[in-house]
C-alpha cells in the first residue's frame, strides 16, 4: 500500500517543431509519434496531472498538421488535466535580444495561447532556461508571475544560496522592481529520467533516485523539464544517440515508470498548483546571475549561451541582421506582424543544429540592411592635437584623450587617459613581471586581437607596424597594415576629442576556420596604478533594463570547456554597450552590434593582493553547432569615459 509522501512532482514536457535537428517534412511524424502519445498518457494515468509548453509558432505547426490535437489538448485544459505553460510566440534566447523584442514575444504568444488553447497562462517556461534579470520585464508586463528556470547553474554562482531552497518557491526582481515567483527545474532530474526510458538506469533505481528527495517539510521537484521529442524518436543530433527499441515503445516505458513513482506516494501536480500553495513559498528574494555567469543556462558547462551567438552556421552574421531589423522596427509603428517575423527569424533553431535543407531555405533571409542605426551624432572639431614619436610609443593627445600606442605591438594600447575624470590611466598594458605567479608572467596588452585555432596555432596582430598618421578637423587616425598567416589585417585606431575607436578589418581574412576569434581586448590597470579602484561594478543590458554587478571571485567567460567547446559564457549586452565602473568613474565601451553582433567577455581574477580585469570582445567561438562557411566580419569598437554623479 503507498503512503503519503512529503513529495510532489510535475512533468513537463516541452514541445518545439522547430527542433534545429528535425526536417520540415518530419514534424507529422513528431506529432504523431510523440505529441499525441503524450495525451494519451492522461486518458490512460486518472491520477497523472501533465504539464505542457509550447511556444506560439510551435502551436500553429500542429494545428495545421493534427487539429484534433489543438482541440483535444483545449479539453484537458479546460477540465484541469493539463497545465499548459507559456514561453513566448518563438523559442528565442531572451537575454540575447533587446528588449522590445522580449516584449512582443511575450505579448504576441499570450495572444496565440489564448486563440488555441484558451488561456492566456500566468507560469512561463524560461527559453532553454537561459536567465537573466532583465528579461524578467517582458514576462510581467505579458501577465506571468511564476517563471520556470533550472537550479543548477545559478546555484553554482551563489554558494551562499540555501539547498533547501530548489524544493520550494524563491521571489526575484527584474532591475525596474517589478518581481516575479521561480520554480526550480533540475537538470539532473530531467536526464535521469531519459537514461530510465531509454534503458540506461532501471526503473526501481531511477525511483529510488527520485524518492530520495524526500525531506522533512514539503518539497516539490520537476520530475521532467525537457523536449518531449526525444522519445520515441531521434532527431539524430548526435552520433551517440541512444537506438530505438522497436519491441517497445519509449511511451510504454515512460508510463511505467510514471505508474512506479505514483506506487511509491509521489503525488503528481501541475506548477500552478504549486504556487498556489503556501507550504512552497521560501519568502526569501534573490537574484539568479551575477558577473562570473550574467546568463546561466541549463544543463552542463558546454551548453551555454555562445551556441546561439558565436558558433552555429553563422551566428554573429544572424544576430547582427535581427539587430538592424530591430532597429528599423523601434524607429517607427510597425505591425505586430513585423514583430512576429523578426521573432522568428531569432529563432534559437536557426542558431544550432540547424539542417543543411532547412538553412539552404532560411540563410537568404539575413542580409544585414544598410542604414540600419539611426545617424551618429557629428564628432566635435578637435581644439587640441599632438603626436609625438618616441623610442617605442607612439603618443597622441586631444581635448580630452591621452593615448600611448606600441607600433611594436601592433599598436596595442600601453595607456589610454581621459584627464576629465582622471589623471591616470583606466586601461592598457600591464608588462612582464608584474604578477608574481608564474603562470601570469606575461604582458597582458589592450587593442589587441587573439585567433586561437584549439591545438593547432594562435594568430595575433601583435607585431611591429609602420603607422601612418593622419590629422582631420574632428580626429586624429593612426592606420596599419599587419601581415597574418590568415593574410593581411587592417587596423586603425581613431583618436577623437573625448572618445577612442579601433576598428579591425576581419573580413579580408574571408571564411572563418574553426576558432575562437576575440578583439578589442580591455585590460584594466591595477588600482595601485590606474583610475579604477579595486571594487568594481559591470553593467550592461540583457535583454532588458540594465543589470549592475558586483565584479568579484575568479571567473574567465572565455576559458574553454573542453577542446571542443571554446568557451563558457558572456554578457548579451543587447543594446552594444558594456560599462565598468568603481563607483565614481566609469569606462563605457560600445560597439555597433547591428554590423556585427560581437559580444563581451570577461575575465577577473585575485591574484595575491592584485587584481586582474579583462573584456574581449569574441566574433566567433567553436562548439559542437560549429559549421563551416560562415564569413568573418570587420568589428569597431569605442571607449569613453565618464564621472559618475556623486
Amino acid at each position: 500500500m503507498k503512503r503519503p509522501s512529503s513529495l510532489s512532482g510535475s512533468l513537463l514536457f516541452h514541445l518545439n517543431l522547430s527542433y534545429s535537428a528535425i526536417e520540415v517534412a518530419q514534424r507529422g511524424e513528431v506529432v504523431r509519434r510523440c505529441y499525441r502519445p503524450l495525451l494519451e498518457l492522461v486518458d490512460r494515468l486518472p491520477w497523472l496531472t501533465l504539464t505542457l509548453e509550447a511556444s506560439g509558432s510551435t502551436l500553429e505547426m500542429i494545428e495545421e498538421l493534427d487539429p484534433e490535437w489543438i482541440m483535444r489538448l483545449r479539453e484537458l485544459v479546460g477540465a484541469g488535466r493539463v497545465e499548459f505553460v507559456g514561453s513566448g510566440d518563438s523559442q528565442l534566447i531572451g537575454p540575447l535580444v533587446p528588449a522590445s523584442v522580449n516584449a512582443w514575444n511575450q505579448r504576441l504568444g499570450q495572444q496565440a495561447y489564448e486563440r488555441m488553447v484558451g488561456q492566456r497562462p500566468t507560469v512561463a517556461l524560461v527559453n532553454e532556461m537561459a536567465w537573466s534579470q532583465g528579461v524578467v520585464d517582458a514576462y510581467v508586463a505579458a501577465g506571468y508571475t511564476t517563471l520556470i528556470t533550472e537550479w543548477n547553474n545559478p546555484r553554482r554562482v551563489h554558494p551562499e544560496w540555501d539547498d533547501e531552497w530548489r524544493y520550494g518557491i524563491v521571489r526575484t526582481p527584474s532591475p525596474t522592481g517589478a518581481e516575479v515567483d521561480v520554480l526550480w527545474a533540475d537538470a539532473v532530474a530531467f536526464q535521469k529520467i531519459q537514461r530510465a526510458v531509454s534503458g540506461e538506469l532501471s526503473i526501481d533505481d531511477y525511483a529510488d533516485w527520485v524518492m530520495a528527495n524526500e525531506g522533512e517539510r514539503p518539497r516539490h521537484l520537476f520530475v521532467y523539464a525537457n523536449d518531449a521529442e526525444i522519445f520515441d524518436f531521434r532527431p539524430g543530433r548526435f552520433d551517440a544517440e541512444p537506438p530505438l527499441d522497436a519491441s517497445e515503445s519509449e511511451w510504454v516505458r515512460m508510463e511505467a515508470i510514471l505508474t512506479a513513482l505514483h506506487a511509491r506516494g509521489l503525488a503528481f501536480t501541475s506548477p500552478a498548483q504549486v504556487v498556489a500553495s503556501d507550504a512552497f513559498h521560501t519568502r526569501v528574494s534573490v537574484v539568479l546571475n551575477a558577473a562570473a555567469d550574467p546568463i546561466p543556462v541549463k544543463k552542463q558547462p558546454k551548453y551555454n549561451a555562445s551556441r546561439w551567438a558565436l558558433t552555429g552556421r553563422d551566428d554573429v552574421r544572424l544576430n547582427a541582421s535581427c539587430f538592424a531589423r530591430a532597429r528599423q522596427l523601434e524607429a517607427r509603428d510597425a505591425s505586430p506582424e513585423d514583430w512576429r517575423e523578426l521573432c522568428r527569424a531569432w529563432r534559437s533553431d536557426l542558431r544550432t543544429h540547424l539542417t543543411e535543407g532547412r538553412w539552404a531555405n532560411e540563410r537568404t533571409r539575413f542580409e544585414i540592411p544598410e542604414a540600419a542605426a539611426a545617424v551618429p551624432p557629428v564628432p566635435r572639431a578637435l581644439t587640441l592635437t599632438n603626436v609625438s614619436h618616441g623610442a617605442r610609443t607612439l603618443h597622441i593627445e586631444t581635448d580630452d584623450v591621452r593615448i600611448a600606442l606600441l607600433p611594436r605591438r601592433g599598436l596595442a594600447i600601453e595607456a589610454l587617459v581621459f584627464p576629465s575624470v582622471s589623471d591616470r590611466p583606466l586601461c592598457g598594458t600591464i608588462p612582464h613581471g608584474f604578477y608574481d605567479e608564474i603562470d601570469w608572467a606575461a604582458d597582458f596588452y589592450t587593442g589587441h586581437a587573439v585567433l586561437d585555432v584549439p591545438a593547432k596555432r594562435r594568430v595575433t596582430d601583435l607585431a611591429r607596424v609602420e603607422p601612418e598618421v593622419a590629422v582631420f578637423d574632428d580626429r586624429i587616425e593612426v592606420r596599419a597594415r599587419i601581415e597574418t598567416e590568415l593574410g593581411p589585417l587592417e587596423k586603425c585606431v581613431r583618436v577623437f576629442a573625448d572618445s577612442v575607436e579601433l576598428s579591425y578589418g576581419f573580413s579580408a581574412w574571408g571564411e572563418r576556420v574553426p576558432s575562437s576569434l576575440r578583439a578589442g581586448m580591455v585590460t584594466l590597470l591595477p588600482s595601485e596604478s590606474g583610475a579604477l579602484g579595486d571594487e568594481l561594478w559591470t553593467a550592461c543590458s540583457n535583454g532588458g533594463a540594465v543589470e549592475r554587478f558586483p565584479v568579484q571571485g575568479d571567473f574567465d567567460h572565455g576559458a574553454s570547456v573542453s577542446p571542443l567547446v571554446s568557451s563558457r559564457t558572456l554578457f548579451g549586452a543587447t543594446d552594444g554597450r558594456l560599462g565598468i565602473d568603481d563607483g565614481h568613474v566609469a569606462l563605457e565601451l560600445s560597439w555597433p552590434n547591428w554590423r556585427v553582433a560581437a559580444l563581451p567577455q570577461m575575465t577577473c581574477r585575485r591574484l595575491g593582493t592584485r587584481r586582474f580585469v579583462r573584456v574581449a570582445f569574441s566574433l566567433a567561438e567553436i562548439d559542437e553547432t560549429h559549421r563551416p562557411g560562415a564569413s568573418l566580419l570587420d568589428f569597431e569598437l569605442a571607449l569613453k569615459a565618464r564621472r559618475l554623479s556623486a
